[in-house]
């Protein structure tokens, strides 16, 4: 192998390596305010520390002011090579009237630097220890899984 091949396999295989270096899935910054496409009332704001997305629900008035519903909603969610995934914090009541922390399995299955799909578990079946029920066969239920679309607000 010639001095030249050698040198021009080690730049090929560098810029191979530099090409995939800190890719990971949603490499965008997702901290600020989100629309739900659907409804411009239902706002998310989210805060990125680059490995972390934390965020919550807000209301969105036509003025564009915003409250936090009476029951918080939060997002606590991770970074992985593959996937921006974690859960949404919220409360949920069971038959008997207890109220419990639930979390619900959230991840963001398309990313772009202005619009987010998101997909939510919807609704948990919680026993009055506020643990999820089990099937009969000892399994989990199914998750009942709705997906948004978010808009990064414009301002």
């Amino acid at each position: 192998m010639s001095r030249f091949s050698i040198v021009a396999a080690c730049l090929a295989l560098a810029a191979c390596k530099g090409s995939t270096r800190g890719q990971r899935f949603c490499d965008e910054n997702l901290s600020g305010l989100w629309l739900n496409s659907t409804d411009k009332h239902y706002a998310y704001s989210f805060r990125d520390d680059g490995g972390v997305v934390e965020g919550e629900f807000m209301e969105r008035s036509e003025d564009g002011g915003l409250t936090k519903p009476a029951e918080r909603i939060a997002f606590d969610l991770k970074r992985s090579a593959g996937s921006v995934a974690g859960v949404m914090k919220s409360t949920g009541t069971t038959p008997g009237g207890k109220t419990c922390p639930v979390e619900f399995t959230t991840r963001i299955s398309d990313c772009k630097p202005d619009a987010l799909q998101i997909v939510v578990e919807m609704s948990a079946q919680v026993g009055e220890d506020c643990k999820r029920l089990t099937a009969p066969d000892g399994g989990g239920y199914p998750p009942d899984l709705s997906e948004f679309r978010l808009e990064r607000e414009r301002r």
